[in-house]
């Protein structure tokens, strides 16, 4: 057993046409507590069936009460409602996953005064062969490599990020800003939620990285 970080492998085996737009190579996924916090409140999925696949990311939020119960409720939903998905209208899938997601984790806060606040950041990635839709709320990202390139699908939704769009900071100022991991919007704080939708054609030799900020505060985007 490791003492260093909690490794949970998934794979998704190559295929003899790999090459060909929708097939996936193979994934991988692992998350780590970090060095800071004493429990570990990311969660994550990676779910396969027929020409399916859906990738998942959830970080509660840390500092409100049953972060990691949010993260894991957001999971389980995501899982429920694949398990039910026809494979039809990707688009609505990831926004109506989190929207459900986001009802659980708000009755249930309503419900245990204990849990009260609860919150998470939630990217629901569906893949239907090379059509991909990304469902967002948050400030996980899904990064996107191409012919060596590397590119932010995702927005965060974060008082920096904001300031940034407003063009009231610059991007360095963005990077250092106290409240770069202050959210300006989350699953479970209210009983409505917008979820950001992006819509992607997925080339072959294309590789996603979908992230918590645990990693991309700490690593650049240079390859």
């Amino acid at each position: 057993m490791s003492t260093i970080a909690e490794r949970i492998p998934l794979y998704i085996p190559p295929t003899d046409n790999g090459d060909q737009p929708g097939q996936i190579g193979y994934c991988r996924a692992v998350t780590h507590r970090g060095l800071v916090r004493l429990h570990n409140e990311d969660a994550f999925c990676v779910l396969s069936k027929e020409n399916r696949r859906l990738f998942a990311v959830a970080d509660g939020l840390g500092g409100h009460r049953g972060g990691s119960i949010a993260s894991q409720i957001t999971i389980d939903t995501v899982k429920s409602e694949f398990g039910k998905w026809n494979g039809k209208g990707n688009d609505r899938f990831v926004t109506k996953t989190i929207q459900s997601a986001n009802m659980e984790i708000f009755s249930t806060a309503q419900s245990h005064p204990e849990l009260f606040s609860m919150q998470t950041t939630a990217t629901v990635v569906a893949l239907e062969k090379d059509s991909m839709a990304i469902g967002h709320v948050g400030d996980c990202r899904l990064y996107r490599v191409r012919n060596g390139r590397v590119a932010i699908l995702t927005k965060d939704h974060s008082q920096a990020a904001e300031l940034l769009r407003l063009h009231l900071v610059s991007p360095e100022e963005a990077q250092q800003h106290p409240g770069r991991h202050q959210l300006t919007r989350s699953v479970g704080s209210s009983p409505f939620l917008r979820v950001d939708l992006i819509k992607e054609k997925v080339n072959p030799g294309d590789t996603y990285i979908l992230c918590s900020d645990g990693l991309w505060s700490e690593v650049s985007n240079e390859l």
